[in-house]
Formats: C-alpha cells, sequence, structure tokens
C-alpha cells in the first residue's frame, strides 16, 4: 500500500538510534524527505543519514537538546527552511537524566530537585516547545500529521521512573488537549505508547529462550521490534489515515500476564 509519503518533508527527533532510526529509516523507504535529529551523537545521526538514503529517501541531521527551548525552536526552523515546510513531525527524543535507574531512589521522598526536575522539564515542557514550534508548518500542509512518543511506564510504572513516567503521562494529556486546537486546521495528533521495544537483531545479543520468557509475560506472546513501531507511527502519520485523532497506540506486545 502506498502511504502518500513521497516528497513528504517529515522530522523525526532522536532520530539517531533505537525508534527513531527505525522510523526514520521507514520513512525513507518511503521516498520521504527526512530530517532526523541528534543530541551528542553526530556520527550515529550521519550513519542514519546514509541509511535513510539507503532506503530511497533524501536526509538532513541537525542537533538539538530537549532539555534546551532554544535549540528547539533552532533545529526545527532549519528543517522547515530546508525542506520548505513540514508535513508529519514525530516526537521521540528522550532524556533520561544523569542518574541510571538502578542509582534512583524508589521512595518518592528521597527523590531530590536537582534529580526530578531536569527529568520532568526534558521530557514534557521540551516535548511541549516542540509542539509550539512545529505546529505553524504542519497547520500550513495540507496533511499535518504529529505523534508523541509515549511510554507503557507512564500507566504501569516502575520504581525509581516516577518523573519520567509522570513526564510522559503529561505528553497524553498534552496530545488530549492539543488535538481539538490543531484538528481544526486538519492536523492529526496522536500517541505512540512503546513497551519494551527490541531492537534489531536482538536475538543475536540475547539468547533466545530469554527472548521467549520475556515475551511469555505478554499477552501477545511477542515483544514488538523497533521496525513495528515504525510501521504504528507510519502509519498513524500516513495522509490515507484521517480520522485517528488524539489517541493513545498501544505497541506493547498486550498486557501484563498475572506472575
Amino acid at each position: 500500500m502506498d502511504l502518500g509519503f513521497k516528497d513528504a518533508a517529515v522530522l523525526v527527533t532522536g532520530g539517531s538510534s533505537g525508534i527513531g532510526r527505525a522510523t526514520a529509516i521507514a520513512y525513507g523507504a518511503e521516498g520521504a524527505r527526512v530530517a532526523i535529529t541528534y543530541n551528542s551523537r553526530k556520527d550515529a545521526a550521519e550513519t542514519v543519514a546514509t541509511e535513510i538514503e539507503d532506503a530511497g529517501g533524501t536526509a538532513y541531521v541537525v542537533p538539538m537538546d530537549l532539555a534546551a527551548p532554544e535549540t528547539i525552536a533552532t533545529a526545527v526552523a532549519s528543517v522547515v527552511e530546508h525542506w520548505g515546510g513540514l508535513d508529519a513531525v514525530v516526537a521521540n527524543a528522550v532524556d533520561w537524566g544523569n542518574a541510571e535507574f538502578h542509582d534512583r531512589p524508589t521512595k518518592v521522598e528521597a527523590g531530590r530537585p536537582e534529580w526530578w526536575v531536569p527529568i520532568m522539564r526534558a521530557n514534557l515542557e521540551g516535548n511541549y516547545h516542540l509542539v509550539q514550534q512545529v505546529a505553524p508548518a504542519l497547520r500550513r500542509s495540507s496533511h499535518g500529521r504529529l505523534v508523541l512518543i509515549s511510554t507503557d511506564l507512564a500507566e504501569r510504572g516502575l520504581p525509581g521512573s516516577w518523573p519520567y513516567s509522570a513526564a510522559k503521562a503529561g505528553l497524553h494529556g498534552l496530545v488530549a488537549s492539543v488535538q481539538h486546537d490543531l484538528g481544526a486546521d486538519g492536523v492529526l495528533v496522536n500517541v505512540v505508547m512503546p513497551g519494551i521495544t527490541l531492537e534489531n537483531g536482538a536475538h543475536r545479543v540475547i539468547p533466545q529462550p530469554a527472548l521467549e520468557q520475556i515475551a511469555a509475560g505478554f499477552s501477545a506472546r511477542h515483544l514488538p521490534e523497533t521496525t513495528e513501531l515504525a510501521d504504528a507511527i507510519l502509519f498513524l502519520t500516513s495522509p490515507r489515515t484521517k480520522a485517528i485523532q488524539g489517541q493513545i497506540l498501544r505497541v506493547t506486545g498486550g498486557t501484563l500476564l498475572p506472575a
């Protein structure tokens, strides 16, 4: 099926690895003009740009830091000028903060503002700034589409992840409200919620029995790979999709089964 992305102008934030990389390459395979952002891994982003072009698309690489609103504005302005507009935006970039999960307190009262405030600001406020910056270009498109990438931790949580989970849950509320404003100009706004997601070829790193054991804990008995997340994102951002608005698409392998 032709998804209608030939020569479409697309922005994927955090496109140097993981879901962002898979999505950017998938857009490239559809003949899109794909801009990707990176924070610190310029070399990885440039590698993905080559992969986009090898797949049949056109690539553009720009730096952006979710924690620095001025870089968001600069990145979006650069992409809009380079492509002459924007048809689809995938807000995939993430800021994990400075502390590893195993170093983070599991007791909420033990959390220090210098740890949780930057995580909240980058992942919630940073994406709000991004939405503000891309909105004018998406309104001008004949089929503007915006997808924000969340996480199932926004619903099921994880000890020590409460600021990150709360920030991602905030994206759900953001989309629920923004859909009314942008929808008036024909822009569709949705959330894609991944769960445990495997990089392509994870079976070469993680023993197959271990993968099967993890997958058995979900109702689909399957763990999605990054390419499957990309399929869902392209579906929601396609001009062929016209009536899916303000929704949370859960691509998690189903619900966790009782222990």
